[in-house]
This record gives C-alpha cells, sequence and structure tokens, in this order.
C-alpha cells in the first residue's frame, strides 16, 4: 500500500506492508528503510497523528469498513481493529 503525504509543498511516497496482527486487526510497517527515513521526516515534521489516520482513511476507503486505529498496539508500525459487526452485516 502506496500513501503520499504532502510536506512542505512535496510528494513524499511511503510504501507501507501490512498483514493480520494477533488480535485480528491489521498492522502497517514501513516497507523498507528508505520508507522508514521517510515516515519518520514525516512524523518529525508533522501533527501528531496524521500518519495513522492517514492509514485509516486509505483503509476504509478500500475496504468500504469503518476502522480504529489501535492506541494500545506495542508493536513496530501502526496497528488497526476491524469493526466486526459492520464485517457481519455485509455477509
Amino acid at each position: 500500500m502506496k500513501l503520499t503525504f504532502k510536506l512542505n509543498g512535496k510528494p513524499n511516497v511511503v510504501e507501507f506492508n501490512t498483514a493480520p496482527n494477533q488480535s485480528g486487526g491489521i498492522s502497517c510497517m514501513a516497507k523498507t528503510s528508505k520508507d522508514l527515513d521517510v515516515l519518520q521526516y514525516i512524523i518529525s515534521e508533522s501533527p501528531a497523528m496524521v500518519v495513522p489516520t492517514a492509514i485509516q482513511q486509505h483503509i476504509e476507503k478500500v475496504l468500504k469498513l469503518p476502522i480504529e486505529i489501535d492506541r494500545d498496539y506495542r508493536g513496530a508500525g501502526f496497528a488497526f481493529k476491524l469493526d466486526m459487526y459492520e464485517l457481519v452485516k455485509k455477509l
């Protein structure tokens, strides 16, 4: 998954690996060390929660399901919780 963040008038592209996590949600990590460097720059120059909010919005748009940022996640990257009730409604 690729996301573009505009910062100081320049686009900064970060590619993420996505994977299921143990809590039944989704985790997203920078794909390469270059992506991690760009991501760290974006985080340092932006207001808090810009990156996880952008990832959340992208995932919701693709899945057409509401998700939440998992603020208790202590692993690398960012994690998101799926709303299982909304998922079951679609079945």
